[in-house]
């Protein structure tokens, strides 16, 4: 993998306008298997035997991730019509 599309932990952080703290609960919440994490295509692990994981995220797959979950989040924040109310 291009090393170019990898961002760290911190860039992945100053991309979304957030903390480090975040990125590494999401990842954490994909690997313990729970709900709120991110996709596994969203990141990797360079050192999957290491003492120490060394996690890097793919940055086109995250955006694709983010733009796909804005996207859902507009038709669940969209109105709804006088017939689409009735018809519920």
């Amino acid at each position: 993998m291009d090393s170019q599309k990898l961002l760290t932990i911190a860039q992945t952080a100053e991309l979304l306008n957030c903390s480090a703290g975040f990125v590494r609960k999401r990842i954490s919440l994909t690997e313990s298997r729970q709900p709120g994490g991110w996709p596994r295509t969203t990141y990797v692990n360079l050192q999957p035997n290491g003492a120490k994981s060394l996690f890097r995220i793919n940055k086109e797959a995250l955006q694709e991730y983010l733009n796909e979950q804005q996207e859902q989040a507009k038709v669940v924040t969209e109105p709804m019509s006088d017939s689409e109310r009735c018809s519920v």
